[in-house]
């Protein structure tokens, strides 16, 4: 299953059944979580998957009716928005990897963090927030329909509303970035708390550059670090996309004063475009 395939098929899950999440798969996710622990800026981040016992007394969740839950994903990353934003980076990769290998996953941000006292948090440090790994219940429950009609999950804002000419401050229209249609289409799809899309992104023609920006949508979101993990989210989708492309590229962070600014939009980070792979 390709990058896209994976993206467009993965959707968030409620309702999980009591299977076990094997040893086999759980091997598979942390030789994958090993080889990726390298991050935008040099960051290493280490993830740990977390199994309890279907019996075990269920994790408090601020985030409608989860059933079923026994595997967590999840890290402790030092408490920065750059941390945030690796963070789900790679998790967000994780997750797409889990999917492949049959597993559904929920992200939340908002829990118990008593449930995970087994796990030493250092100073300075935080879990910013976790992803539940299991099994399907292919049955939703009623709530669950609920859940996802309240929330709006499946529903997305335009190109015209994510993309933009960076030189003009117009919508980027996709037959002008043709190359890099997909990679920005799988953008927005990305998961985002509330499903807020806080990213916008401008395109430099002149230096066939992609800068990405934040919008705060949600100001909850915002002070509780959700927008900066869902930044991440949106890089890992960006990254994994351009690579099936055949589209090469590096991420550089450059200074602030060197980009163009507006009063609702921060500057996160740029993909510098390299040749397309022949």
């Amino acid at each position: 299953m390709t990058t896209i395939e994976t993206i467009k098929k993965r959707k968030s899950c409620r309702t999980f059944n009591k299977d076990v999440v094997n040893y086999a798969i759980v091997k598979v996710l942390e030789d994958y979580i090993s080889r990726n622990r390298k991050l935008i800026n040099g960051e290493i981040i280490d993830l740990c998957i977390v199994q309890k016992s279907f019996d075990d007394k269920k994790m408090k969740l601020d985030y409608g009716v989860i059933k079923g839950q026994t595997t967590y994903l999840l890290g402790t990353p030092v408490s920065s928005q750059y941390s945030r934003i690796n963070y789900g980076y790679i998790m967000e990769k994780v997750v797409l990897k889990a999917f492949k290998l049959g597993l559904s996953s929920c992200w939340i941000g908002s829990f118990d963090k008593n449930y995970f006292s087994d796990i030493n948090v250092e100073k300075g440090h935080e879990i910013p927030g976790i992803v539940i790994l299991g099994f399907p219940d292919y049955k939703p429950t009623r709530w669950e329909k609920i859940i996802r009609f309240s929330m709006k999950a499946s529903k997305r804002n335009s190109w015209e509303n994510l993309f933009f000419n960076y030189n003009l401050s117009t919508p980027l229209l996709p037959e002008k970035i043709k190359k890099y249609t997909d990679s920005l289409e799988m953008v927005r799809l990305a998961p985002s708390s509330g499903n807020t899309q806080p990213w916008r992104i401008y395109y430099d023609e002149k230096t066939s550059e992609f800068h990405f920006f934040k919008k705060i949508i949600n100001k909850r979101y915002e002070e509780s670090g959700m927008h900066d993990i869902d930044m991440g989210i949106a890089l890992s989708h960006f990254e994994l996309t351009s690579i099936q492309k055949g589209l090469s590229g590096n991420w550089v962070i450059k200074e602030k004063d060197t980009i163009k600014q507006s009063e609702e939009l921060e500057y996160i980070i740029t993909w510098k475009c390299n040749e397309v792979k022949e």
